[in-house]
C-alpha cells in the first residue's frame, strides 16, 4: 500500500514536471486576457447603455399620445388661454384668413418650472423642427413656437429668441382634442395633409434628435448679450495673460481652459473632480490646462480642497448675471460637468473635451451619462 502511494506520487511529480511550462504559458494566457477584459469594464472606461432607444419609426401606443379633455384643459390654463374657445371643433369658420395654418405642423412645449427644464424644451423644439424638415420639407410648414414662461426665462440668457410665443389666436386654429403628446421618444406621426399641434410634455428631452443636430452652426440661436460676453472674455484674457507673465509666452500661447461649475447642491464627491481634472490632463498634451472653477461660495468643501491642490487652478465666484457664467464656460474649451445645467455650453461648443458624472441613479435620470454613451469626446468618471 505504501509503495502505490509512492508510486503515485512520483507519477504526479513526474507529470507536473513535464508539462508545467505549457501549464505556465496557459495561466499566464490567461491572467492576460483577465486584465484586459477588467480594464475595459472599469467605470472610467464603460459607455453604459442607454435608455433610450434612439430607434426610427418606432410604433407608438396613439391613445397615449392623444391628451384626453382636463389635460387639454390644463395646458391651456397654465398658458391663460380660454378653454371653452380653444377646444371647439377646430378652427372657427370666420378665422380662415387670420389662421392660414394649412399643411402646418406647429411644436410647442407644457410649461415648464425651471431654467433646465425650458432649455431641453428649447432644444427639442429646434431639434424636431430640422429632423422633421428633412423628411417633410416639401409638404409641410414646420413651425416652433415657445410659451410666455420659457421666453422669460431664456431671455436671462439670450438676446434673440426667434420662435413666437403660443397664444389663443395660435391655438383656435387647431383642433386640441387631437394634439399630440411627445414624452422623450414618441415618435412624430405626420399626418397625409392638414395641420397637426404637437406638445412636449414636462421633463422631455428630445435626445434623438438633439445627438443629429450640430449645434455649433446654430449660434444665431443662443446669442448672449454682448456686454455679458465681453466680461467672460476679459476674465480668461486676464487669466492667459497672468500665466503669460509667470510662466513664459510659449505655456501661455497653447494654454487651454476647462471650465468647472460647483454649486452648493450638486452632492458630488471630491474624488469625482480630481478624477475628471487628472482624465482631462491626460486628454491635453499639447499644452497646458487652466481649470476654471467657478464657485457659488469660494470656501465651500468642495472649492477649498480643490484649491489647496495649487495645480493651475483657479477658483473663482460664480457671478450674480447668470448670462455671464455661461459665456465663461461656453468660451472654455473643455468642460467638467457637476450639475444637469452644465450640460448645456458644451454642447452648444460642439468642441473639447467633456467630463459627465458616471454614475446613474435608480431613476435613470442623468442626462449627462446618456450624452457620454453617443457623443465623441463626451467621457463618463465616477
Amino acid at each position: 500500500m505504501l509503495r502505490q502511494l509512492i508510486n503515485v506520487v512520483r507519477y504526479v511529480l513526474q507529470t507536473v514536471r513535464k508539462y508545467i511550462k505549457p501549464l505556465i504559458l496557459i495561466v499566464s494566457f490567461l491572467t492576460f486576457i483577465w486584465l484586459i477584459v477588467d480594464t475595459t469594464h472599469r467605470p472610467e472606461f464603460v459607455r453604459h447603455a442607454s435608455k433610450h432607444s434612439f430607434r426610427h419609426n418606432q410604433t407608438s401606443d396613439q391613445e397615449a399620445d392623444r391628451w384626453d379633455q382636463l389635460s387639454v384643459q390644463r395646458f391651456l390654463d397654465l398658458l391663460e388661454i380660454d378653454f371653452n374657445v380653444s377646444a371647439s371643433d377646430g378652427p372657427q369658420q370666420g378665422q380662415a384668413t387670420s389662421c392660414q395654418q394649412d399643411n402646418t405642423l406647429l411644436f410647442t412645449a407644457f410649461a415648464g418650472s425651471t431654467f433646465v427644464e425650458h432649455m431641453w424644451h428649447y432644444l427639442s423644439l429646434i431639434a424636431l423642427q430640422r429632423s422633421v424638415m428633412r423628411a417633410e420639407a416639401d409638404q409641410f410648414d414646420v413651425r416652433t413656437m415657445l410659451t410666455v414662461s420659457a421666453r422669460a426665462e431664456l431671455s436671462q440668457l439670450f438676446v434673440s429668441l426667434p420662435d413666437d410665443v403660443i397664444d389663443q389666436q395660435t391655438i383656435q386654429c387647431y383642433d386640441m382634442p387631437t394634439a399630440c403628446i411627445l414624452n422623450d421618444d414618441t415618435t412624430v406621426e405626420v399626418p397625409e395633409a392638414g395641420s397637426q399641434l404637437y406638445i412636449l410634455n414636462n421633463n422631455s428631452r428630445r435626445l434623438r434628435e438633439i445627438l443629429q443636430v450640430s449645434w455649433e452652426d446654430l449660434a444665431t440661436y443662443f446669442q448672449i448679450d454682448l456686454n455679458s460676453r465681453k466680461i467672460a472674455n476679459d476674465i480668461l484674457a486676464n487669466l492667459r495673460q497672468r500665466t503669460i507673465q509667470n510662466e513664459g509666452e510659449d505655456v501661455g500661447a497653447s494654454l487651454q481652459f476647462v471650465g468647472v461649475k460647483v454649486d452648493d447642491g450638486d452632492d458630488l464627491p471630491f474624488e469625482y473632480y480630481y478624477r475628471a481634472i487628472t482624465f482631462q490632463r491626460k486628454m491635453y498634451d499639447n499644452g497646458q490646462l487652466l481649470f476654471v472653477l467657478l464657485c457659488k461660495d469660494t470656501k465651500g468643501t468642495i472649492c477649498s480642497m480643490l484649491n489647496a491642490q495649487s495645480e493651475h487652478i483657479i477658483v473663482l465666484q460664480q457671478n450674480i448675471d447668470p448670462a455671464i457664467d455661461f459665456a465663461l464656460m461656453s468660451l472654455c474649451n473643455h468642460t467638467i460637468v457637476s450639475l444637469e445645467a452644465d450640460i448645456f455650453p458644451p454642447l452648444l461648443r460642439g468642441t473639447g473635451n467633456t467630463v459627465v458624472y458616471g454614475y446613474e441613479d435608480e431613476y435613470g435620470t442623468n442626462v449627462g451619462l446618456e450624452l457620454a454613451n453617443f457623443k465623441d469626446h463626451w467621457y463618463s468618471i465616477v
